[in-house]
């Protein structure tokens, strides 16, 4: 009976969607059965297949001298299985384990107990260099392991390094599969490419080509088994959506399962948010932060809720908000929360507001929303995958000229300081466009240039939570964001201080006229 410790709850469903699974056909059907428990499709796609090593005379050498190893390292499922088989036709029998066995990753633990073999050590992540710290002193130690014909370095590095008598000796190799290599041509799109292995990632870049692998990877996302075979989808600048932790068949299916339940997770707080606001409105009492900068009670309910909904989901995720003082564990994941763009508007009754959430990966824009609750209007984005509203998909403007174009600004808490430097930059466009628009909702402007209402959109000092949502829309809808340079944002800390937005046909014009200012 298949284990399946995946949470399914009613937001962690992949209902639907289509997984392309890459490993050999044979080491797929659990992952297929977990994914189906799921609602997922899964396509098998096998792009390398294992095969004998090109010489059995290290590994027969080994075994003969097996009582005279201190330990051996396993460092895959596929090692494991190619040791045994041929440990059998040396001994006629299975081997019996020496004192100390080691294994990277659950499953090659898991892989060993099925040969009544017990790792003394199984880091999570499939990672040799977890492994090696994990092993403890090995100087003086005499070491076995058994693994692919051609594989990477670093374990036997560092145990050499830390005075071990390293031996090698090949169990299998692997090559590309023909027949993967036809179903994935024939596959023209899927929602995500799950890769178990260094190996699977350059089949799959050898069997496509780099330009179309690339491309597919745009479309489709990627999920990856650990953290070598992540480096190597980084190394080819694809940004894995799903990493495993552990990294087993289970873990892999847990980390899409998690990445749907992502969008899932982002929407039901957006509108619990969006309720808070609602219940509230009209019944505002005010605090003020500075002599423009205003807080309500509003503001700390949204919030609370929005993290209420978050962390229930996702505790160990950090987060960045307005009201309160962040979270920052280095987590991948930082949830950037404005629980309430347009505070003024909403103190004074004027209905254009709104709850601004952009989820940041590595320091990426991942997923993002900007729910408008006086209208209904839910703007979504997703890396890779475009922007919606209320489920249709969006598109900036055509505007060709700012000489054709409808604008919007905003003007910063410390405008009164600044009113004068402000002005000029007002006046310059209002000279050459159809018009400058206000709302005061950040978040509502750059949702509204993604929504090509508006051709473009600028403003100073804004923070990262009014604009880390509305980066992500404008950019999945076709359009650009940058700073006053022209250069794209950089880091959490630099997210606002310059904004401008616009249709990208307007962007160039646009940031000329702002410099002849700066």
């Amino acid at each position: 009976m298949l284990k399946f410790p995946i949470k399914c709850g009613f937001m962690a469903s992949l209902s639907g969607q289509t997984v392309l699974l890459t490993r050999p056909k044979r080491q797929s059907s659990g992952l297929a059965r977990l994914l189906a428990r799921l609602g997922a499709r899964s396509v098998p796609v096998p792009l390398i297949r294992t095969r004998a090593p090109r010489s059995w005379k290290p590994l027969d050498a080994a075994l003969r001298a097996l009582e005279s190893f201190d330990a051996v390292a396993f460092t895959s499922a596929n090692g494991v299985e190619g040791f045994f088989q041929r440990a059998r036709r040396v001994f006629k029998r299975t081997p019996r384990a020496p004192r100390r066995i080691y294994a990277i990753g659950p499953a090659t633990a898991q892989a060993l107990a099925g040969h009544g073999w017990r790792a003394l050590s199984v880091p999570e992540d499939h990672e040799g260099g977890a492994l090696a710290r994990r092993m403890g002193k090995v100087k003086g130690m005499k070491i076995l392991i058994p693994r692919a014909q051609t594989a990477r370095e670093e374990l036997p590095a560092l145990l050499r390094k830390a005075g071990a008598d390293v031996r090698i000796a090949p169990a299998y190799r692997t090559e590309p599969d023909p027949a993967g290599r036809r179903a994935l041509r024939r596959s023209s799109s899927a929602d995500w490419v799950t890769f178990t292995s260094v190996s699977t990632v350059r089949a799959f870049f050898d069997a496509l080509g780099e330009t179309e692998a690339r491309r597919f990877l745009s479309r489709a996302r990627a999920a990856a088994i650990g953290p070598v075979t992540a480096a190597e989808l980084r190394s080819r600048g694809v940004e894995p959506a799903a990493q495993a932790r552990p990294s087993t068949s289970e873990g892999l299916a847990q980390a899409l399962a998690d990445a749907a339940d992502l969008r899932g997770t982002l929407v039901a707080a957006l509108r619990e948010a969006g309720a808070v606001l609602r219940e509230r409105y009209g019944k505002v009492h005010v605090r003020y932060k500075g002599r423009a900068n205003l807080v309500t009670e509003a503001d700390h309910a949204s919030e609370q809720r929005i993290l209420d909904v978050i962390l229930s989901r996702y505790p160990s995720h950090d987060f960045l908000t307005e009201e309160r003082e962040p979270r920052s564990t280095g987590s991948d994941f930082v949830w950037v929360v404005d629980p309430l763009d347009g505070t003024t508007n909403y103190a004074h009754g004027f209905p254009v507001f709104c709850v601004s959430i952009g989820l940041l990966h590595r320091g990426r824009p991942l997923l993002s929303g900007v729910y408008d609750p006086c209208r209904n209007e839910m703007f979504l984005a997703e890396r890779g995958r475009g922007a919606m509203l209320n489920g249709k998909p969006l598109r900036v403007s055509r505007a060709g000229n700012v000489s054709e174009s409808l604008l919007l600004t905003g003007f910063a808490y410390d405008r009164a300081a600044r009113a004068d430097y402000l002005i000029r930059f007002y006046k310059e466009f209002m000279r050459r466009c159809h018009d400058v628009r206000r709302s005061g909702s950040a978040a509502l402007d750059l949702a509204w240039t993604a929504a090509g209402r508006v051709d473009g959109y600028w403003e100073f000092s804004l923070k990262p939570w009014d604009v880390a949502a509305g980066w992500l829309l404008v950019s999945e809808a076709g359009g650009e964001v940058t700073d006053f340079s022209g250069k794209a944002w950089d880091g959490l800390k630099l997210l606002g201080r310059e904004t401008l937005a616009s249709n990208g046909r307007i962007h160039a014009q646009m940031l000329r006229l702002i410099r002849r200012h700066l």
